[in-house]
């Protein structure tokens, strides 16, 4: 659980952190200089959050791969990115709420606007606007870093109180309901450290987002 504190402020900016690497890297296919700049860092041997999270471990023990001491295939990551998020023809891992809920009959159209609804009640507008629909991944996670980066930024105790209370029902009645079965896909069809490591981050973040108090 996390206990939101003045003094463990820094871990909202932590999950921020990480969830815009995500969120960009499957909104868009990273650039080989960006890989190897990864690597030849090492960041991911000092992620800045820890968690006993299940996922977050296994997000950990992928990523760590990422380093400077091995190889990374370029190749690979292009591939799994056209393959999981259909570059390439059928996706193996769409990114969309829609397909995941569609058993719940909620259409695509319905599924964009009900987000979108939430996205108006905060003045909020995506930066892929009109060419990213809204029920992508990489979308909803931009609006939970906005809530995350509000959120971090509060000093009113009962503000901070109502706001960790639209986070936590945005990723309970969104994001938790549809983002474990898009990683069982991705887990089942990636190759590359990366995309796994990418899949376990989310879901771990998420998870333990949803404990905030």
């Amino acid at each position: 659980m996390i206990e939101f504190d003045d003094q463990n402020n820094d871990i909202l900016k932590g999950y921020s952190m990480l969830l815009s690497f995500s969120g960009s890297f499957i909104l868009n296919q990273p650039q080989q200089i960006c890989i190897n700049d990864l690597a030849g860092s090492n960041i991911f041997r000092n992620l800045p959050v820890k968690s006993d999270n299940p996922s977050f471990i296994l997000a950990s023990s992928f990523l760590n791969n990422i380093n400077s001491d091995k190889r990374v295939d370029y190749t690979q990551i292009q591939k799994d990115h056209l393959d999981l998020f259909g570059g390439s023809g059928e996706s193996k891992a769409p990114p969309y709420e829609s397909v995941y809920r569609s058993a719940e009959h909620l259409l695509y159209q319905e599924q964009t606007l009900q987000v979108r609804h939430i996205y108006e009640t905060y003045g909020w507008k995506s930066t892929y606007n009109g060419t990213v629909p809204d029920d992508h991944i990489g979308i909803e996670l931009q609006f939970l870093i906005l809530l995350l980066d509000k959120l971090h930024k509060l000093d009113d105790s009962i503000c901070r109180v109502e706001l960790t209370k639209d986070l936590r029902k945005f990723i309970s009645d969104h994001l938790i309901k549809w983002v474990p079965q898009w990683n069982r896909d991705l887990q089942k069809n990636a190759t590359s450290n990366l995309y796994k490591g990418i899949g376990y981050l989310v879901v771990g973040s998420i998870e333990d987002l949803l404990t905030i108090t």
